[in-house]
């Protein structure tokens, strides 16, 4: 039996979508692009480019053998075409070389064997062909005199497109495409034929020159990520001016701040209730002692270790009542602004009903919760430091 026989080979599409995936990925891992006015052009045009390339690399990967028509050729010229000028305005958008070492590798021999070719004018590169081939398949499919390879006063005329699969005339050539022509210097009929190969090797080499954007995006990222290193919070100053200028700093990276500014809440709201006192403060000397922490997680871009060192505000036992996770979403999403009258059908009665419920739980045995008079800082806060201190001593009785 043959080594092979049960191996299952997957044929590699003919573009690859790696390609675009890794920009996308690139590009998204960061809100530099998204928010940094800088990039916002660039952004969006970026983004258009990556939609529509994924367009043109599920359609253009339909086509592993010729196309069976004229109208095919064109379909997949008109795709082919979008790739092609995705490379090419993002390679001027973004000032990147991305020119090709060898700028004849495609179609020299095809146009030099060829009735139009002028030998008194210079070779066209494989760019400034393919302009001049889909110029005449459809882009201006009447009539072109723009070429520069052109004879002088020289205008080309096409009716159609061709697809040759297997004529004998082409010498070989099978699975040929081509364009048929007619010259205003010439009472014959032309026709500028190639292997469909040679077209798609043309169109796989300018999709794979998107890889170059994806390197540009890293490289800025690095750099932009390198200036931010050198801006480290002071913290020679008390613990809500160090928080204050962490989150200024985050602001300036377009980092969210929900975090930071809910533990500035819980750091200076004022409480109501002196029997609450002993608890709130335990629970405010727990965030104090992870500023240290937070300071080296900006300084150091290290987003994990950010959230990390803020995890007492999200403390939560592992054993709640019924109902528990419900009663905290709510809390936290309906309770913002006390109104002078509350409706009884609205999201802020709601979200008072699930506080009182709540504080008459595990939370009474830490703090005192009066859904009457607290504001909603401070219902917020208390409700923190009940889930802190219930965490701390399930945690605690496991450990024993």
């Amino acid at each position: 039996m043959s080594r092979n026989k049960n191996r299952t080979s997957e044929k590699r599409p003919y573009l690859n979508p790696d390609i675009c995936t890794d920009l996308r990925a690139a590009i998204n891992s960061t809100p530099i692009f998204s928010h940094d006015e800088k990039y916002l052009a660039k952004y969006n045009l970026i983004c258009a480019v990556m939609d529509r390339v994924d367009s043109c690399v599920r359609k253009l990967n339909t086509y592993s053998d010729c196309p069976d028509s004229e109208e095919d050729f064109i379909v997949f010229l008109t795709f082919g075409c979008m790739i092609v000028d995705a490379c090419k305005i993002l390679s001027k958008e973004l000032n990147i070389e991305s020119k090709e070492k060898n700028e004849y590798k495609y179609f020299r021999y095809y146009y030099e064997i060829s009735n139009i070719y002028n030998k008194d004018a210079e070779i066209p590169t494989d760019d400034k062909f393919f302009e001049y081939f889909r110029a005449l398949a459809f882009a201006h499919p009447f009539e072109t005199n723009r070429p520069k390879f052109l004879k002088s006063g020289e205008t080309q005329f096409s009716p159609w497109v061709t697809v040759y699969k297997n004529m004998s005339f082409l010498r070989n050539m099978k699975n040929a495409v081509g364009i048929r022509i007619y010259s205003s210097l010439s009472e014959d009929i032309f026709s500028v034929i190639m292997p469909f190969s040679v077209v798609k090797g043309y169109i796989k080499s300018k999709h794979e020159k998107i890889g170059l954007v994806t390197e540009w995006a890293k490289k800025e990222i690095e750099n932009i990520h390198n200036k931010w290193k050198n801006t480290k919070v002071n913290r020679r100053q008390d613990d809500i001016a160090i928080l204050n200028e962490a989150r200024a700093i985050l602001q300036s990276r377009f980092v969210d701040t929900y975090s930071l500014d809910k533990t500035l809440s819980y750091l200076t709201c004022k409480t109501t209730c002196p029997a609450n006192e002993k608890n709130v403060t335990l629970f405010r000397e727990k965030i104090k002692e992870s500023i240290p922490r937070i300071c080296d997680s900006i300084d150091n871009l290290d987003d994990e270790g950010f959230e990390n060192a803020l995890s007492v505000i999200y403390a939560r036992p592992n054993k709640m009542h019924s109902n528990a996770h419900y009663q905290l979403e709510k809390i936290y999403s309906y309770l913002h602004e006390r109104s002078d009258y509350i409706d009884s059908a609205s999201n802020e009665y709601w979200g008072l009903q699930q506080a009182y419920e709540f504080s008459q739980e595990f939370a009474k045995n830490w703090v005192t919760i009066d859904i009457r008079t607290m504001q909603y800082d401070e219902i917020k806060l208390l409700v923190a430091v009940a889930c802190y201190l219930e965490k701390e001593k399930q945690d605690k009785a496991k450990e024993q």
